[in-house]
């Protein structure tokens, strides 16, 4: 919070004493009709409209794509936006994996989860791909 209030501060007093918490501020003498508060806001830079996707162009899955946020410390603020995943998009999926034999139970499970993460992934695209990062 901020003091605009003319001579608020008093002689020699530096103006970081202008800001301080509300109830400070009254406290100080500030009348409450001065004191700035100001809100977290949004601003849209770029709002393009949900788009499937083309040979030519790219999809738009999400919007807003650009967004200029002014935000208060410590205060909540809602940012709404649309998701619509595109059809057939690629996916690909990773997972890292521990190789050394102590982990040997955990990548048989991995082994026979593979291909049941594929054939899932292959109901929501055709172009999905698994790969494995290992560590020894």
């Amino acid at each position: 919070m901020w003091c605009n209030q003319l001579n608020f501060t008093k002689k020699g007093e530096l103006n970081a004493a202008r800001c301080d918490t509300e109830a400070l501020l009254m406290e100080k003498g500030c009348d409450p009709s001065y004191i700035i508060s100001p809100k977290s806001s949004h601003f849209l830079e770029r709002n393009d409209p949900l788009f499937k996707g083309s040979p030519q162009k790219d999809p738009i899955q999400i919007r807003p794509q650009e967004v200029k946020l002014l935000l208060r410390p410590g205060k909540p603020h809602t940012l709404p936006f649309r998701f619509k995943r595109a059809e057939d998009y690629p996916v690909d999926l990773y997972y890292l994996m521990d190789l050394s034999y102590s982990m040997k139970d955990d990548l048989e499970n991995v082994k026979n989860l593979g291909e049941n993460l594929l054939e899932t992934l292959g109901k929501i695209t055709s172009r999905a791909r698994i790969g494995n990062i290992s560590t020894i």
